[in-house]
């Protein structure tokens, strides 16, 4: 009997034609890549009884990416699969959680499409896994035409979007849900004004459309909805030989999401509440054809209901309380409440951002009137009981780079600085003791635009 049993085991099983059960998966599901975004795909199945889902995913057999499980349970399953490089060939498998039992599909090839021809081209890249914090970096390029791009690690485009015919994009924000991407549209001439704010899934359906009246830069969202942006705020004014002129100063502006006109926006506060008019018309950039360019705010953060803007040409980081419309605090510039104790003064900065308690960090343009001037990133210490600061950290990029315009800054869950060197064209991840991490350089003129790290990219439909 051991003998018969032994020879049987040696026999080939018949081919029935069949793949195995576990190639066949427990249901079929079926990915479908977007025409406009080839990198993006949805990811539909069914299930005899309700669960939830997600996709696992990634650029070998052994997956190792996954979207976040749906929150609802349901028969049908659709889920938006984001974050693959252009032309490259990725692996996939469905799954679902029935009553506590995972049931998965078989595993998949999809081979992505190509990026557009005239996406901005990356010149040099690097990625040191050992240092750089793993995940995606969202951006904006500012030429012509002006991009949202997503990049992988490797410098990889893996979303994009294309700003409408003679317009500019200069912030880009990921939704909470990881889904949808919402950014800023401003005409290239800045006597126009088509602000708006957009929301796109990650498939290229535009979700909403929001009215920024003289919207410019920057935006955030609300905790409750809608949204508070960068507006030019712009007003009769008298120089000094006694010519009547319009000046532009800016405002912070609270409209709900999907406004049409400035009907339901709320001006919560004006540099003209707060900074005397100080311009002189004899060296007016001409920024702006309907007056003299005089605050150039050119940054905006919320957090603990209270807004943080940069008000570059006063070379100013104000504080100002949502609910009163009172300035809490001002830092550089005339008539700061805090002292400088050790360090050089930023110039012309962007993206000032409170870090912890006691830190905030900046994109330092620095005096392009200057020679040799060149930019970078700065950390400032605060001491809140002498009201004064002191210069902490900095990252200069060797003094390679002077950006005229533009620039951003992040800090890291890691500890490192996400670093965006505006006209420069370079997007870097330095550590603390300034070790390069991520670099991606863009061609000769692209200025990169606001760039954020993030963790993952798509996520169940909404």
């Amino acid at each position: 009997m051991t003998l018969l049993m032994l020879a049987l085991a040696c026999v080939d099983p018949v081919d029935t034609g069949e793949p195995p059960a576990a190639a066949k998966g427990d249901f079929d599901a079926v990915a479908v890549l977007e025409d406009d975004i080839p990198t993006v795909a949805w990811v539909t199945w069914e299930t005899d009884s309700p669960g939830t889902s997600w996709v696992e995913y990634g650029p070998t057999r052994d997956l190792g990416r996954s979207t976040v499980a749906s929150p609802t349970e349901t028969t049908e399953h659709a889920v938006l699969l984001a974050g693959m490089s252009a032309r490259s060939t990725w692996y996939w498998r469905a799954v679902s959680e029935v009553a506590g039992e995972r049931l998965e599909s078989r595993l998949q090839e999809l081979e992505t499409g190509v990026a557009p021809r005239d996406l901005p081209s990356v010149t040099a890249g690097s990625y040191d896994a050992r240092l750089a914090q793993s995940g995606y970096t969202l951006t904006t390029s500012l030429g012509d035409p002006s991009w949202v791009i997503v990049f992988d690690t490797d410098g990889s485009p893996v979303w994009w979007e294309q700003a409408p015919e003679e317009s500019v994009i200069a912030q880009v924000r990921l939704s909470p849900d990881g889904t949808s991407v919402l950014y800023n549209v401003a005409s290239l001439n800045f006597g126009i004004d088509i602000g708006v704010i957009r929301k796109v899934r990650l498939d290229g359906e535009l979700l909403s459309e929001t009215r920024t009246e003289w919207g410019h830069h920057d935006f955030v969202g609300l905790p409750e909805g809608g949204y508070a942006y960068i507006a030019a705020d712009i007003r009769p004014w008298t120089d000094a030989e006694g010519f009547p002129r319009h000046v532009v100063g800016d405002a912070i502006v609270e409209v709900p999401e999907g406004a049409v006109d400035s009907s339901g926006s709320t001006t919560v506060w004006s540099t003209w509440d707060h900074f005397a008019v100080d311009v002189d018309p004899a060296v007016d950039n001409d920024f702006y054809p309907q007056g003299l360019d005089w605050t150039h705010s050119n940054s905006l953060k919320f957090e603990d209901g209270a807004y943080a803007l940069s008000v570059r040409k006063e070379n100013a980081f104000v504080k100002i309380d949502r609910a009163s419309g009172e300035t809490l605090w001002q830092i550089g510039g005339v008539g700061a409440d805090w002292t400088l104790t050790e360090g050089r003064a930023f110039v012309g900065q962007h993206s000032p951002e409170l870090v912890g308690d006691d830190k905030f960090i900046l994109f330092d343009n620095g005096d392009i009137d200057i020679e040799d001037a060149y930019s970078e990133a700065v950390e400032y210490t605060l001491d809140e009981a002498g009201r004064t600061y002191t210069r902490s950290w900095a990252y200069d990029y060797n003094q390679r780079i002077s950006s005229y315009l533009l620039g951003d800054v992040e800090r890291l869950d890691n500890g490192n600085t996400l670093i965006a060197w505006g006209s420069g064209g370079t997007i870097t991840e330095v550590t603390p003791s300034g070790e390069m991490a991520f670099q991606v350089s863009l061609a000769i003129g692209s200025a990169i635009g606001f760039t954020h790290h993030i963790d993952a990219l798509g996520g169940v439909t909404p």
